[in-house]
């Protein structure tokens, strides 16, 4: 939801328009996919390290977070997009929210 809201305040002020790139149902699905990505491998990660589970599960989380930014810095755009330097700031911050769920919400399930 947060990706969806981020998007639509984001193309509303700087009057941009990545509609037929990044749809509702993309956003939706990646954060949920993340999300469910960490909490499997949280789970099995806390299986094999006992001690100190939560630093090196998020540092490693961290790390993988920012790998995923390569994507949108190497995305080929269609030729007819206006505008296409905005894309990068809609889409990279979009990448830390699934992380930033985690952290916030994981204490909540211990």
């Amino acid at each position: 939801i947060a990706a969806i809201v981020y998007n639509q305040i984001y193309c509303k002020m700087l009057m941009v328009d990545f509609s037929a790139i990044v749809k509702p149902v993309a956003l939706i699905g990646s954060n949920i996919f993340g999300c469910l990505v960490a909490s499997v491998g949280y789970f099995f990660f806390a299986k094999m390290v006992k001690t100190k589970t939560d630093v090196w599960f998020n540092l490693i989380f961290i790390i993988l977070t920012f790998a995923t930014f390569a994507g949108p810095l190497t995305a080929t755009l269609p030729l007819n997009v206006e505008s296409p330097e905005m894309f990068v700031g809609l889409t990279e911050p979009m990448h830390l929210f699934p992380i930033v769920f985690w952290l916030a919400s994981k204490s909540l399930f211990d």
